[in-house]
């Protein structure tokens, strides 16, 4: 009976190691998804702060670790943002940027999260690829045209 046991037991551990080394093998580059729910919260901020007679700050609508955000102007070609980012931009764009200013959110030099704004506003920005620190990443929005507060980096 032990041996049956211990026979059963080899089998399973080497069907497992299989399935790892399987799955290890076929993986492919794992991309990010758009965050829809950090997309959404941004949209929604912007068309409401004209209202509200207040500013949009990014800090205060998310709840992650982040250093700097990029914020791509639409129409920006992905080169763009690969040079600004120093990387190839991983994201899984199931859109176009063309669409909407896109904001990527970097800690540490790497990406942590992105999402796109899906208002009917615009983001006046300077540059195709502009950078904001943590603390510069503020904005007034008047006729829902959202310019950024104070200097940057």
């Amino acid at each position: 009976m032990a041996r049956a046991l211990l026979a059963v037991g080899g089998l399973l551990v080497l069907l497992i190691a299989v399935l790892i080394a399987a799955v290890a093998l076929t993986e492919e580059d794992e991309t990010r998804a758009v965050d829809n729910l950090l997309a959404e919260n941004i949209s929604r901020e912007v068309a409401t702060a004209e209202d509200n007679r207040r500013r949009v700050e990014l800090a205060a609508l998310t709840d992650f670790a982040w250093d700097e955000v990029l914020i791509v102007r639409e129409g920006t070609p992905p080169e763009q943002l690969d040079e600004a980012l120093g990387a190839e931009f991983e994201g899984g764009l199931n859109y176009d940027i063309e669409s909407g200013e896109l904001f990527v959110f970097v800690r540490d030099g790497e990406v942590v999260r992105y999402a796109d704004y899906r208002g009917r506003g615009r983001f006046a920005l300077d540059e195709p690829v502009t950078r904001f620190s943590r603390d510069e990443a503020v904005f007034e929005v008047n006729d829902l045209v959202a310019q950024p507060v104070g200097g940057r980096e």
